[in-house]
C-alpha cells in the first residue's frame, strides 16, 4: 500500500522569509515567535476561543477570517461530515467544531484541542508557520467515520479570484471548481464546469491573501455566489467512472448562494490548508515553494511545433518539413500523433486511435525505416516528436477494428491495468519499470518531445489501484503518470526535452514543459474558450501553454476535409503568436497551411515571425517562472488586482507584466474577415500609458478603447517606459528558424516616464529613460551585436553612441547590410532601429 500522503510531504518547504506570528496573548504560544529584523511580519492569527475560530492578518491588518455562524454542513466553517461512502450520502450527518478546549506550544506554532457538537469526539487544530505563510491542519479523534470536511472563509462583495484551469471563465467569483481532473468538453456551449483539465486546489485573492488545500482527495471550492444549479452540469462523457465501479457524489457545497464567503469542501477525514498573503505574484510564489517549482523548458519549447491528426506515412511527415521549409515558415519541432504504433493485422484503415497504443513499436507498413525519418528531420535542424499515452487500447470498429493479441496485450495478461479501465496502473512497480524501459529505447532513436496524451479521462475516485484506494490516488494519477514519462526523457536528453501534457494537478509542473487546451471545435467560440483556458491555466504551474491554432475538430457532424476558415486560422495564429506555446496540427487546412490561399499563408507566417521576435522575452519570463511560479500568461486582474474593470476582462491578457494583448475572438471577425473587413475589438487599458504596436498610437489607459482591428494586426499594446526583449526580423540579423544567436542580443523600447530594465533571455542589460524629449540607452554586458527597436513616432534628428552619430541607413534593408547604423521605419511597430556594436560590452545611445 502507498501510505497516506498530502502534496507537501511531497514536496520539501524551502526557507524563504522568516514569518512573524501575530496571535493575542491569551491563546498565543508560551514564548512569542522571534521576528527577523531584516523582514517585517507577512502573516500572522488570531484565534477566539467561543465559538472557536481562526483568522488570518498580514502585517496586523486582516485578509481572511473563518465565516462566524454556528450551523454544520456544506457551507459552513469548521464543518464535517459523519457516514455515506464516496458514492453514497445515504445516512450521513453533519457536525461542527464547537468551543477551545486547551492549547499547547508545538514547533513552529500552537496546537488547539477543540471540542464538537458530537459526544465523545474532539479536533485538534494546528496552525504552525512556515517559510511561505502559514499551514493550518485538522483532524479528528476518532477520526474513522469522518467522511468529508468543510471550511468557509469571509469574502468581501468586491473580492475577485483566480485558479485552476477553466474553460468558461477567468475570474472565479460566482463559480464551483472542482479539483479533479477532467476535460471541459470541446466547445464553450459544452462546459463541464465542475471538473477542470488541470485539478487545481489553490486559488488567490484579490483581497491579498491566497490557499492552499494541502490534500490529493477530491474536493471543490465554491466562489462566493455560487449555486451548484447555475453551476452545472457534470460531464456527461469525461471523466468517466470505470466499468463496474460506482459514480462518485461531488464534493457538497451549500445548496444556495453565500454572497459572503469561500466555501472549501474535501472528501476526506481531514483537512489540510495553507494560507498565504500578498500581492498575486508573492501569493503565487508561497504556493509554489510549498508544491514545488515549475520546470525550465529549453528553448526549443516555444518555437513552432507542427503535426498532423493522421500521417499517411514516413514520407509525408518528411514532405511536411520540406513544405514548411519552402515557405520560409519557421519550424521547431514535428511530431507524430496517434497513430504511429503497431495496427491489427491486416489493417489498413488507419484513423486516429486505430492503432494498439502502447505496444512500443512502429508500424512496420506505414513507417518502414523511422530511425531514418528522424535522422533525415534533425538534419533539417528540426526536432522530432511522438505522441504517447498513459492507455493500453484496442481500436474500436469505427477506429479500424482488429485484434492486439500478441501487440499489446502484455499490459492486461499481466494485470497492469487499473481496473474497468484500459490505464496503465503506475502504482505496479513492475508495470511502470516496462513502461519506463519501454519508452526510453523509443527516446533513444531520437525522440526530442513528446505529446502526452489522456490521463483525465477516468473518474478513479472509487476504484481501488494497486497502491491504494482510488479516494487519495485519483489526483495522482496525472502525477504518476507524466514523471514515468519524463524518466525515460531525462534518461536519454537530461531536460532538454519537450512535452505538451493535456491533463494536470498540484505538482506536475514539476515533471513537464509544456501544455496544450486539449481538443477544441475550429470555432471563434473554441478560441473564446482557449483564451480563458490559457489565462487560467497557466496558474496551475503549466506556464509554456499553447492550443491548438484553428482548432482540430470540425462541426458536427464530423468531416475530415472540414477547416477552420481562413478568418479563422488567421486569428487564431494571432493568438498562438502571444502564447508562450505556437502549435499547429490537426485533420484539415491547419495540418497543411501552404493550402490555404496566399494570403492566410502570410498572415500565419507573420504571427509565427511575431512569436519567434518575442522569443526573448517570453523565454526571460519562463525563466522567473521556474523560479517564481508566476506565470507568463496572466489575467489583467493579475497584473492590476486593485483595478475593479481589469477582474472583467476574460478575452484580453498580460503576457509578462508589459504587454497586453486581446487576441480578435468575437463570432462577427469570421464574417469581417471573409468580407475583407476589419473587426472592431472592446479593449481595455489599465491606468497609464500604452504604445498600440500595430498603429504606434499612443493611448491613454484607465478606460475602455474601441480599436478597429485589420484582418494584419490584432489589438497588441506596450505600457509606455518599459522595454521588452525582441529579435527584431526587420534587418535579417535573426535566420527563419532562429529564436536567438549566439552573439547577437535584441530589444523594444516604449518611451515613456520612467526608467526601464527589460525582461529578457538575451545577454546583456538595457536600461532605457525618456527626460525632455531625448531617449537615452545604455547597454551593458552586451555582445558583439545588439538591435534596439525604440517605438517613436517620427524619425529623430540624430542619434549618437558614445558621443559620436550614428551612420543612417535608407531604410531596414540597407540597414540589414550595414554593420551599424539606424534607420526609421514606419508600419506595424514602427520607430527607430538600431545596430550597434558595443565596445567592451558597453555603449551609450542618446536619441533626439
Amino acid at each position: 500500500m502507498i501510505p497516506r500522503i498530502t502534496t507537501t510531504s511531497l514536496r520539501r518547504r524551502s526557507a524563504i522569509l522568516p514569518v512573524a506570528l501575530l496571535v493575542p496573548a491569551s491563546l498565543a504560544p508560551s514564548a512569542p515567535a522571534a521576528r527577523s529584523a531584516a523582514a517585517p511580519a507577512v502573516i500572522g492569527w488570531r484565534a477566539t476561543a467561543g465559538p472557536f475560530g481562526l483568522s488570518f492578518l498580514r502585517n496586523g491588518r486582516p485578509v481572511t477570517a473563518e465565516v462566524g455562524g454556528s450551523a454544520a454542513g456544506p457551507g459552513d466553517r469548521l464543518s464535517y461530515q459523519v457516514g455515506g461512502t464516496a458514492s453514497s450520502r445515504d445516512g450521513a450527518t453533519y457536525h461542527r467544531l464547537t468551543d477551545l478546549v486547551s492549547r499547547h506550544r508545538i514547533p513552529g506554532g500552537t496546537a488547539y484541542t477543540v471540542a464538537t457538537d458530537e459526544p465523545g469526539r474532539t479536533a485538534t487544530v494546528n496552525v504552525t508557520r512556515t517559510a511561505q505563510g502559514l499551514h493550518v491542519r485538522w483532524s479528528f479523534s476518532p477520526a474513522g467515520d469522518v467522511t468529508a470536511v468543510f471550511e468557509a472563509l469571509t469574502a468581501r462583495g468586491d473580492e475577485h479570484y483566480l485558479g485552476g484551469s477553466s474553460a468558461a471563465y477567468v475570474d472565479l467569483r460566482g463559480h464551483i471548481r472542482g479539483w479533479s481532473p477532467g476535460k471541459e468538453g470541446n466547445e464553450a456551449g459544452d462546459y463541464c464546469q465542475n471538473q477542470e483539465q488541470s485539478a487545481s486546489t489553490f486559488y488567490l485573492s484579490s483581497g491579498g491573501y491566497g490557499f492552499h488545500a494541502d490534500t490529493t482527495h477530491i474536493g471543490r471550492f465554491a466562489f462566493p455566489g455560487a449555486t451548484q444549479v447555475s453551476d452545472g452540469p457534470n460531464c456527461g462523457r469525461t471523466p468517466s467512472v470505470p466499468s463496474g465501479e460506482p459514480q462518485p457524489y461531488a464534493c457538497p457545497v451549500a445548496a444556495t448562494a453565500q454572497p459572503d464567503r469561500v466555501q472549501i469542501c474535501v472528501k476526506d477525514s481531514e483537512l489540510a490548508y495553507d494560507v498565504y498573503a500578498g500581492s498575486p505574484s508573492e501569493v503565487t510564489t508561497g504556493y509554489y515553494r510549498t508544491v514545488g517549482m515549475p520546470s525550465l523548458p529549453p528553448p526549443g519549447q516555444f518555437a513552432l511545433i507542427k503535426w498532423r491528426d493522421v500521417n499517411a506515412d514516413q514520407a509525408q511527415v518528411l514532405d511536411d518539413v520540406a513544405e514548411m521549409k519552402k515557405l520560409d515558415i519557421p519550424l521547431g519541432t514535428i511530431f507524430i500523433d496517434n497513430p504511429w504504433e503497431r495496427q491489427p493485422a491486416g489493417n489498413t484503415h488507419r484513423i486516429n486511435g486505430s492503432a494498439c497504443t502502447n505496444s512500443g513499436r512502429f508500424d512496420p507498413t506505414f513507417f518502414p525505416d523511422p530511425q531514418q525519418m528522424i535522422d533525415t528531420i534533425h538534419a533539417q535542424g528540426v526536432r522530432f516528436g511522438l505522441w504517447v499515452t498513459s492507455t493500453a487500447s484496442s481500436p474500436s470498429s469505427s477506429q479500424g477494428g482488429g485484434s492486439c493479441a500478441g501487440i499489446n496485450d502484455v499490459w492486461a495478461k499481466n494485470d497492469w491495468l487499473v481496473p474497468g479501465t484500459n490505464y496503465i496502473d503506475f502504482t505496479i512497480p513492475a508495470a511502470r519499470k516496462y513502461y519506463v524501459d519501454q519508452l526510453t529505447r523509443l527516446f533513444g532513436m531520437g525522440v526530442d518531445m513528446v505529446k502526452e496524451d489522456r490521463g483525465e479521462e477516468y473518474r478513479l475516485e472509487t476504484t481501488p489501484l494497486a497502491g491504494g484506494s482510488g479516494a487519495g490516488l485519483y489526483l495522482r494519477y496525472p502525477e504518476l503518470y507524466h514523471a514515468a514519462v519524463t524518466e525515460a526523457l531525462r534518461a536519454v536528453h537530461g531536460n532538454d526535452f519537450e512535452t505538451l501534457v493535456r491533463a494536470g494537478a498540484p505538482g506536475t509542473a514539476e515533471n513537464t514543459h509544456g501544455m496544450w487546451g486539449s481538443d477544441s471545435y475550429e470555432t471563434f467560440a473554441a478560441l473564446r474558450t482557449e483564451l480563458r483556458y490559457g489565462v487560467s491555466e497557466s496558474l496551475t504551474g503549466h506556464f509554456a501553454w499553447g492550443s491548438d491554432t484553428g482548432g482540430i475538430d470540425p462541426q458536427k457532424p464530423a468531416d475530415a476535409t472540414n477547416s477552420p476558415a481562413p478568418s479563422l486560422f488567421s486569428r487564431w495564429a494571432q493568438f498562438s503568436a502571444v502564447s508562450p506555446v505556437f502549435e499547429v496540427g490537426g485533420a484539415g487546412l491547419n495540418a497543411t497551411p501552404w493550402k490555404y490561399d496566399a494570403d492566410t499563408v502570410r498572415r500565419f507566417r507573420d504571427a509565427v515571425v511575431l512569436h519567434y521576435e518575442l522569443f526573448p522575452y517570453l523565454y526571460g519570463l519562463a525563466r522567473q517562472a521556474a523560479r517564481t511560479g508566476v506565470p507568463i500568461m496572466r489575467a489583467v486582474g493579475f497584473q492590476y488586482p486593485g483595478d475593479q474593470t481589469a477582474w472583467a476582462q476574460d478575452q484580453e491578457f498580460m503576457v509578462g507584466p508589459d504587454l497586453l494583448a486581446a487576441p480578435v475572438t468575437a463570432d462577427r471577425a469570421g464574417t469581417d474577415g471573409a468580407a475583407g473587413e476589419p473587426t472592431p475589438v472592446s479593449v481595455y487599458l489599465p491606468a497609464g500609458t500604452w504604445v498600440d504596436l500595430y498603429s504606434g498610437q499612443t493611448v491613454t489607459g484607465g478606460r475602455t478603447v474601441t480599436r478597429t482591428t485589420g484582418p494584419d494586426e490584432f489589438p497588441l499594446y506596450l505600457r509606455a517606459g518599459t522595454a521588452i526583449g525582441f529579435h527584431d526580423r526587420a534587418t535579417g540579423d535573426w535566420g527563419t528558424d532562429d529564436l536567438s544567436t549566439q552573439g547577437r542580443s535584441g530589444w523594444m523600447y516604449a518611451p515613456g516616464g520612467g526608467d526601464a530594465q527589460p525582461v529578457s533571455s538575451d545577454q546583456g542589460r538595457l536600461d532605457a529613460s525618456t527626460r525632455g524629449g531625448t531617449v537615452r540607452l545604455r547597454l551593458t554586458g552586451a555582445p558583439a551585436r545588439a538591435q534596439v527597436r525604440v517605438l517613436l513616432p517620427s524619425a529623430p534628428r540624430s542619434v549618437t553612441v558614445n558621443g559620436r552619430p550614428l551612420p543612417e541607413a535608407a531604410d531596414a534593408a540597407a540597414l540589414g547590410a550595414a554593420d551599424d547604423g539606424w534607420t526609421f521605419t514606419q508600419g506595424p511597430f514602427g520607430g527607430v532601429v538600431l545596430k550597434l556594436l558595443p565596445h567592451a560590452g558597453a555603449a551609450n545611445v542618446t536619441i533626439r
